[in-house]
């Protein structure tokens, strides 16, 4: 209620016509201001208050200098990035759905790793979003892949069934509660366009990569390597949907069988934006326990040239005559794999058990596979 004897209150409108009629009480010549056009004050302190929001809102080369940041923070060390977008391709009947559920489910739970490599969670908290697995089967698969750990231990677990105006589904679902992850399986599905118009696929990547942004999280999808690519090389080329899907992507993961052994696959580094070259020549090989659904790692590493499934097209071939000629030399076969540009000695074993295979040289004995003998 307005108090006696005060003056009657003013709308905004009446307040906002009253400051136009206020002229500044300053000599606009000393500062170098011409006001012929008679200018108000609210328009001049208008104009001000944009400078000052504009300085606020831009980020100089000083400041991020001094934000003091010496490395990419992770979620999953060296490998996935805690914010941002990634993605996960491979062709049918891999497992690619198996290791991102077993990922999600090591940071929910607290693990300190996932197929030893470090985990750096902060809410232990991760969206799965499944297109082709709905509940019930979803339910049949996690319950075979969690089969050591306590019901209560995966509330921070939360499925997505429903794909109808996913964005506002999962912006809301973060704003109740962070996450460290959110996993989109499959990006075809989600997407629902044309794999092949790359301007649809980048503008729709980038509202998700401005969700991770307003969120502080990582989104990674599940995609599918083209028809026939397990005759190249592992190559982010590899992907459905090409450079306009790739480009958005910080990390890419291809999941790839192996040629001899059907229990193992191959991790490979495709790319990796903030990774040195030495993660992106060799895969990391997995073994998959058909009874849990769960991956390990078995330490061992395989140089990409050896996963192609056709022997011709390789260059492998001549990684082996060069290492054939080495070893008649005398180098063990660690020095042998610094030579020609290999990581390991045992991606020169595998060389060599490739070349015995192919018979590229009838001359190799059975020992040859060992990778050690005389060479240690």
């Amino acid at each position: 209620m307005q108090e006696h004897g005060s003056p009657p209150v003013k709308s905004f409108e009446d307040l906002q016509d009253k400051n136009k009629e206020i002229q500044p009480d300053f000599d606009f010549d000393k500062y170098g201001i011409r006001n012929e056009s008679n200018i108000a004050a609210a328009e001049i302190l208008d104009h001000a208050n944009g400078i000052i929001k504009q300085a606020e809102t831009e980020t100089t080369g000083e400041q991020l200098l001094l934000s003091d940041i010496k490395e990419i923070p992770t979620l999953v060390y060296p490998f996935l990035q805690q914010t941002g977008l990634a993605c996960l391709a491979g062709s049918s009947d891999t497992g690619k759905s198996s290791i991102l559920r077993q990922l999600a489910v090591a940071v929910v739970t607290g693990e300190n790793n996932f197929l030893g490599f470090q985990i750096n969670a902060k809410h232990r908290s991760v969206i799965y979003v499944s297109t082709e697995d709905l509940e019930r089967e979803t339910a049949y698969l996690l319950s075979r892949q969690t089969q050591r750990y306590k019901p209560e231990l995966l509330k921070g677990l939360r499925f997505v069934f429903d794909i109808t105006n996913l964005y506002s589904k999962l912006d809301k679902r973060l704003t109740n509660k962070q996450a460290d992850l959110v996993i989109i399986d499959c990006f075809a599905d989600a997407y629902g366009g044309d794999l092949k118009d790359t301007q649809r696929i980048r503008t729709y990547l980038h509202t998700f990569q401005e969700l991770a942004q307003k969120h502080e999280c990582l989104i990674l999808f599940l995609h599918h390597t083209g028809k026939r690519t397990e005759n190249f090389e592992p190559n982010k080329n590899n992907l459905l949907s090409g450079q306009g899907f790739e480009a958005k992507m910080r990390l890419v993961i291809e999941l790839r069988a192996d040629l001899m052994n059907p229990l193992n696959r191959h991790l490979c580094i495709v790319k990796g934006n903030y990774l040195p070259a030495s993660y992106k020549k060799e895969s990391y090989v997995l073994q998959f326990d058909e009874q849990n659904f769960v991956f390990s790692n078995t330490g061992d590493r395989m140089p990409f040239e050896l996963l192609v499934k056709q022997t011709d097209t390789d260059n492998s071939k001549a990684k082996y005559e060069q290492a054939k000629e080495l070893k008649e030399q005398g180098l063990s076969y660690e020095q042998i794999a610094k030579k020609i540009g290999y990581n390991s000695k045992g991606s020169i074993s595998k060389l060599f058990d490739k070349a015995k295979k192919n018979g590229w040289d009838n001359s190799l004995s059975d020992s040859v596979s060992t990778g050690n003998e005389g060479n240690e």
